[in-house]
């Protein structure tokens, strides 16, 4: 059952949208997971709030905020038309919100099933606002969220990255739900280094079979908690040395959506965007989710 507004509304699906063509993506693809999940639409437009005048260019900050509005009011727009071509019928709303985006989004992960955001801002501005957006939610948002590329949405398995940490338990349940809802099945992904921790002494011991085989058992240990919830998914558990990223890039090919989860919501957190999940985001052949720890969805 969703959760709920305390007014007694469901919570919605929110859409970040800035302007990008990527934005307008993350509105069609929102659209149709709020239909699935039988949740409202929430498209939401944040702008930094003009702090002063511009004499050299005789406008008055009052002037730019009324432009940035404009602005805002047409990006609504046309994304909220592309998900109502996307999904008739759809329960859309729009909202304008005059402050930083990553408080804006983070405030509304408070009260929202799922937030959704494009992968590309508008030229390098609008792609620092969106790491700096991810990097928010990663450290302090409340649901999960999904980046989306143009051309992104497409059918296939969910495919999970499983790391260990108490983020992937939430990642694979998260995962497990997806797959459920949309008729597909879960890949379970796990990656291995010699240069891990307890790596070298097991490889001197035994070779890389010993390694791999013991991450095979504990992927698959990890997993299977999980798996007995849904027994209606099917599911693999798949183990590659090599790196993270892209293994997930290239087992992702033939994926619908990747899931991974964070490092928790300390500093740690800041290492979202810039390593596995910043490569994903930028190069990923579908849609990223990234689920914390301790959501409370």
């Amino acid at each position: 059952m969703a959760e709920r507004f305390d007014d007694g509304r469901p919570d919605p699906v929110v859409a970040g949208i800035d302007g990008s063509r990527s934005a307008v993506e993350a509105a069609r693809w929102a659209a149709t997971e709020a239909r699935r999940r039988g949740l409202p639409l929430r498209l939401v437009h944040a702008y930094a709030p003009a702090g002063r005048d511009y004499p050299s260019l005789e406008v008055t900050a009052a002037e730019v905020r009324e432009a940035m509005r404009e602005t805002g009011i047409r990006r609504l727009d046309a994304a909220g038309r592309a998900a109502a071509r996307a999904v008739p019928g759809l329960d859309v709303t729009t909202e304008m919100v005059e402050g930083d985006p990553r408080a804006v989004l983070v405030e509304e992960s408070r009260r929202a099933a799922l937030v959704v955001l494009g992968s590309r801002g508008l030229g390098k501005v609008g792609q620092v606002l969106l790491g700096s957006s991810g990097l928010a939610l990663a450290a302090h948002g409340q649901c999960p969220f999904v980046i989306v590329r143009e051309g992104d949405a497409r059918p296939g398995p969910v495919l999970v990255g499983v790391d260990g940490w108490p983020s992937s338990a939430a990642a694979v349940r998260f995962a497990f739900q997806e797959a459920s809802e949309l008729k597909t099945s879960v890949t379970a992904l796990r990656t291995w280094s010699e240069l891990g921790p307890g790596r070298r002494e097991a490889r001197r011991l035994g070779g890389s079979k010993v390694v791999h085989d013991s991450e095979r058992r504990a992927l698959a240990a990890e997993v299977s908690s999980v798996a007995s919830e849904y027994p209606d998914v099917p599911f693999g558990c798949l183990v590659v040395r090599g790196r993270a990223g892209r293994a997930l890039r290239e087992y992702g090919e033939r994926a619908g959506l990747i899931v991974v989860g964070t490092h928790g919501r300390s500093a740690l957190a800041g290492m979202l965007l810039g390593s596995v999940s910043q490569g994903l985001t930028r190069r990923a052949p579908c849609p990223v989710a990234v689920v914390h720890s301790d959501t409370r969805k």
